[in-house]
C-alpha cells in the first residue's frame, strides 16, 4: 500500500496522464499531434478559400494615393526651389505613369495615368509657378490637380 502510494504521487504531477487502480498509466486530457495537424490544415484551407474571395485592389483608394503622391511632390517642388533659391522643373514621366521632380522620377504604379496639358511646371525660388492642371486617372476615375501660378498653391478637385 505504502509503495502504491508513492507512485500516486510521484507521478500525479504530469498533467495530460493519470494512474489507475492497477498502477499504469491512462491518458485523461489533450490533443494529439495529429489531431492538431488536421484541425490546422482544415483552418487553412478555409482561409485559403475566403482569401481568394476578397478584392485585390481598391481604385478609389488607389486614386488617392496617386492623387497625394503627386501632390506631395508639387509641394516639395515648390518648398526645394525656394529653400535653394532655384528653379525646380515638374514634369510627366516618359510613360506617364509617374512624374519627374527636378532629376527624380516618382513611379505611381502601372494602373495609374498622369495627364498635364503644359509640358511642364517650373517653380520658381520666390514661391510662384508657371501654372498648370494635371489630371489624375485610375481606372476610369479621375482627380483634377490646379496650380496657382502667382502662390504656387496645389488645388485637388474630383471629377464631377
Amino acid at each position: 500500500m505504502t509503495r502504491l502510494r508513492r507512485r500516486v504521487t510521484a507521478v500525479a504531477w504530469a498533467a495530460p496522464m493519470d494512474v489507475d487502480a492497477s498502477g499504469r498509466r491512462r491518458r485523461t486530457a489533450g490533443f494529439t499531434l495529429i489531431e492538431t495537424i488536421v484541425v490546422l490544415v482544415i483552418v487553412g484551407l478555409a482561409l485559403g478559400i475566403v482569401a481568394g474571395f476578397l478584392p485585390r485592389r481598391n481604385a478609389a483608394l488607389e486614386l488617392s494615393a496617386a492623387t497625394a503622391r503627386v501632390t506631395g511632390a508639387l509641394r516639395l517642388a515648390r518648398s526645394r526651389a525656394m529653400a535653394e533659391s532655384r528653379s525646380i522643373p515638374f514634369a510627366l514621366a516618359a510613360d506617364r505613369h509617374g512624374v519627374r521632380l527636378d532629376d527624380a522620377t516618382i513611379a505611381l504604379g502601372p494602373s495609374v495615368t498622369v495627364e498635364m496639358v503644359q509640358p511642364r511646371i517650373v517653380f520658381a525660388p520666390d514661391g510662384s509657378t508657371s501654372g498648370g492642371s494635371l489630371r489624375v486617372v485610375v481606372d476610369g476615375r479621375q482627380r483634377f490637380l490646379q496650380v496657382d501660378w502667382l502662390t504656387g498653391r496645389v488645388a485637388v478637385a474630383d471629377a464631377s
